[in-house]
């Protein structure tokens, strides 16, 4: 390891991050995924500043990162030179073999969310790391330009539409869950497809981070036409994590005027990108749902999970 670092285990109040973490990397968050985590920080001695850090979850001798969330990965300054990142992760790697852990899997976010993405995924590389699972994530960058600028004209017909028709857009209170919840499932349900937590797991997460969680609707009348549940995973980014409409609203298409709501309510809450989450069906890519949201102004980003094996 350079000089001047050192990694460690465990680390003081006084220690702060040189970084802006995500809501999937708080311990909270940690400990609603499972118990028991090794966490390894990177500390500069000349002023205890943490300039990276990675937390693992131990399962059958394999580390994982994360266990239960979208993704994990390592965080890290962004003053951190790439050779002291590359021997923060082997430091990681010899701590991990002296615990007998065997290999290693980290799910990263999508390469848009971080301007470093590509410096990690690269080093992740040298150090034989090898990608079992490639994703498509779509995001609509948050500017001045206005929503129906960004669109295609196909999808601002479905939005002029959707107006003429009378649907209009609602932020609704975190109270609304389960409603929100229950409407999603159904959407799904319609398409045969299913949710990856229970109500239950839920409103459990909600409850340690309500702040960071967001209810909207687009109604017909009084009907719930479509709905999202997204999480403020960073400051800066929103990510729309569950979103359905009712299949009998297919022909006016009320997730265009959702989600033209949530582009305008980040623009109201200084947020710079709105994720609209990955396109796939038990692993292969669903390109209808990828077009649908690249009509939308989104553009694609890598979402990668690396594994290697450590002995």
């Amino acid at each position: 390891m350079e000089k001047g670092y050192s990694v460690v285990t465990e680390i003081s109040s006084a220690s702060t991050p040189d970084y802006n973490s995500f809501l999937f990397d708080d311990p909270q968050h940690h400990l609603l995924q499972a118990d028991d985590w090794l966490n390894f920080y990177l500390l500069r001695k000349a002023n205890q500043k943490i300039m990276a850090r990675v937390s693992f979850h131990v399962k059958d001798h394999k580390a994982y990162s994360p266990m239960r969330a979208s993704f994990g990965s390592f965080n890290f300054s962004r003053d951190l030179s790439p050779l002291v990142l590359y021997q923060f992760i082997q430091e990681c790697e010899r701590h991990l073999v002296k615990k007998k852990i065997r290999s290693v899997r980290i799910i990263e976010p999508p390469l848009f969310y971080n301007s470093s993405g590509e410096l990690l995924q690269t080093i992740l590389f040298n150090l034989g790391y090898h990608v079992t699972d490639a994703q498509i994530s779509s995001g609509i960058r948050i500017d001045n330009t206005a929503f129906d600028d960004k669109i295609e004209s196909w999808e601002k017909r479905k939005l002029k539409q959707a107006k003429v028709k009378g649907l209009t857009f609602k932020k609704l209170p975190i109270s609304e869950l389960e409603t929100v919840y229950k409407f999603i499932l159904k959407c799904r349900d319609q398409r045969g497809h299913s949710l990856s937590m229970t109500l239950s797991e839920l409103t459990e997460t909600v409850n340690v981070f309500k702040s960071s969680f967001f209810l909207f609707g687009a109604y017909h009348k009084n009907e719930l036409a479509a709905a999202s549940i997204s999480i403020r995973v960073h400051q800066d980014i929103l990510y729309n994590f569950y979103s359905g409409h009712l299949k009998k609203f297919d022909a006016i298409s009320p997730v265009v005027l959702l989600i033209s709501g949530i582009y305008k309510f980040c623009g109201s809450n200084k947020i710079h990108l709105l994720d609209l989450g990955t396109s796939a069906v038990e692993g292969q890519p669903n390109f209808s749902l990828l077009d649908f949201k690249l009509r939308l102004g989104a553009i694609p980003s890598m979402k990668l999970t690396f594994e290697k094996d450590l002995v």
